[in-house]
């Protein structure tokens, strides 16, 4: 008997190959079978009659490898978005190993310091989880540096660079799928290129890729991406570049020199991709917003200085007149375009722009910022309406753009008509992704699956996911791709999607008629050797 039939569907692969008419057997967490008509017994059988049977969305840039250590913490978000697969780790940044900062609310500091002391101690203990979705990671260069050197700049000498290439290699060992950059945020964007060349010849000497928040995306994003393609090229190690985009209304179309760079050192033989939400709002800690060198003692300790009112108004002239050293999103989206959509000490400020608060309580929009972060210690979300709908699409129309919600795992489901409090894509990355493709004519159905599936498992080296195959991993989403919509906004950011029908887990039915079942059937998984 299956434990799972899978009847009447259209299979789309995950290879790129033509769609066709099958049933799907599952037994044990496995693909049994795949055939026109398969005859038997099963548990629980679904019909799939005009509906588009896929493997599993693969969420190649995620932020869960701190939330999932919260026993509350469910992913239903990612589950219902029609992804079974994360892979977290971003932007410099996870939760191991331990320097001192990053530490999650909800966990005692010491409990939170011997779970993430190493790689090693975390991953024995993720093992151990009951996951929403598959997990699979990527060393953060921040925390390699933050562990070796603290919150401030310097260079390593070679003891230090010695410890920073054993720490990778550790990373590797556990199975780590490369390693990130977040060149934006404390401590990383106090790393020289060619510090972070060191780390990437270790974790490419295991196979690994880089996968990186350049320093600019704005006024500096053609530099920084040289700056990605050196290290790539130096090292051999293959380059990603994360939620790849345009910031700056005034940028506008330099999509166009982005794509022309990157094919070109691809036509030179550089393994080049990149990931990418279908959102024009940027989201980000708004503390990271503020110059990096006021947080060289930490975050919380550096909003405590501005305090000082002098060095206050130092900091606002950095942000508006220094952009070439660090380009905050306070710069290209302005006050009035930067929204608070996470501030727990002051909900009263939710949902609304740094500008309209200041006219409103008769204030300077910085002073609202900071005085925000100090009351919330320095723990404010912040989304920036920055970027442009032409670049977005542009991105999107390239075959080596793959799909990343750039969000966490929630908790328990929250009520969909919740006003602000999160982003859509948190909900809706993968559907308004499709859905973009579906109403512009960017791709065929099977070009996009695979570049949510079936690449992504090639290019981070995960055999056992991403493609409808006899032996592999059952991560299956079943959709009704004509009526996919993402009903989650700016305002609404909880609602949920229309068109995902079922997603299926390690075998295990996740999302059954769009809502998520409660099943928690993630697995840890390790890039392959």
């Amino acid at each position: 008997m299956f434990d799972l039939l899978i009847k009447n569907g259209t299979l789309i692969d995950g290879t790129g190959a033509p769609r066709f008419q099958a049933d799907v057997a599952v037994k044990d967490g496995l693909i049994a079978e795949i055939a026109p008509h398969i005859e038997g017994e099963a548990e629980k059988v679904i019909d799939a009659a005009g509906l588009i049977v896929s493997p599993g969305f693969i969420d190649v840039h995620t932020h869960s490898d701190g939330p999932i250590l919260l026993d509350s913490t469910t992913g239903y978000n990612h589950l219902e978005d029609g992804a079974t697969t994360e892979l977290a780790g971003q932007c410099g940044g996870m939760a191991a190993p331990f320097y001192g900062e990053g530490t999650w609310l909800d966990i005692p500091k010491d409990e939170y310091a011997r779970i993430t002391e190493s790689y090693t101690s975390y991953f024995e203990y993720v093992e151990k989880l009951k996951l929403g979705a598959n997990m699979a990671f990527f060393a953060g260069q921040g925390n390699i540096r933050g562990k070796v050197m603290g919150l401030g700049p310097g260079t390593p000498d070679e003891e230090q660079l010695q410890q920073m290439r054993d720490l990778m290699a550790e990373a590797m060992e556990c199975g780590c799928l490369g390693f990130s950059t977040g060149l934006v945020y404390t401590p990383s964007v106090f790393a020289g290129t060619e510090e972070i060349v060191e780390i990437a010849k270790v974790a490419h000497q295991y196979g690994g890729v880089y996968t990186t928040h350049i320093r600019g995306e704005g006024d500096q994003l053609m530099e920084s991406l040289e700056e990605a393609l050196h290290i790539g090229r130096v090292s051999g190690i293959p380059v990603n570049i994360s939620h790849i985009k345009v910031i700056g209304h005034h940028n506008e179309g330099m999509s166009k020199q982005v794509i022309e760079l990157l094919e070109k050192n691809m036509a030179e033989g550089m393994s080049i991709t990149a990931d990418q939400y279908p959102f024009t709002g940027g989201s980000a800690p708004l503390v990271s917003q503020l110059p990096p060198k006021f947080l060289t003692k930490g975050r919380l300790e550096g909003v405590h200085a501005l305090r000082d009112p002098e060095l206050r108004k130092k900091a606002l002239w950095s942000i508006f007149n220094e952009a070439a050293e660090f380009e905050s999103n306070i710069y290209s989206a302005g006050f009035d375009g930067s929204l608070i959509s996470g501030a727990a000490k002051t909900p009263q400020y939710v949902g609304r722009t740094l500008g309209e608060i200041a006219r409103e309580e008769n204030r300077d929009p910085f002073d609202v910022c900071v005085d925000i972060l100090d009351q919330n210690d320095a723990t404010v979300q912040g989304i920036y309406f920055s970027q442009n709908e032409s670049d977005l699409l542009n991105f999107l129309h390239q075959p080596w753009v793959m799909a990343g919600s750039d969000w966490s795992d929630y908790g328990p489901v929250v009520d969909s008509e919740r006003r602000s409090g999160s982003h859509p894509r948190a909900m809706a990355t993968m559907v308004r992704r499709l859905e973009l493709i579906r109403d512009n004519g960017l791709w065929t159905l099977e070009d996009a699956i695979y570049r949510m599936t079936g690449m992504a498992a090639e290019t981070y080296h995960l055999p056992e996911i991403g493609k409808l195959k006899k032996g592999l991993h059952a991560d299956i989403t079943i959709f009704d791709y004509k009526n996919l919509k993402c009903n989650a906004d700016y305002d609404y950011p909880f609602r949920h999607n229309d068109g995902i029908e079922y997603v299926i887990v390690n075998g295990g039915v996740a999302v059954e008629h769009g809502r998520f079942t409660g099943l928690k059937n993630g697995k840890v998984l390790k890039k392959a050797k």
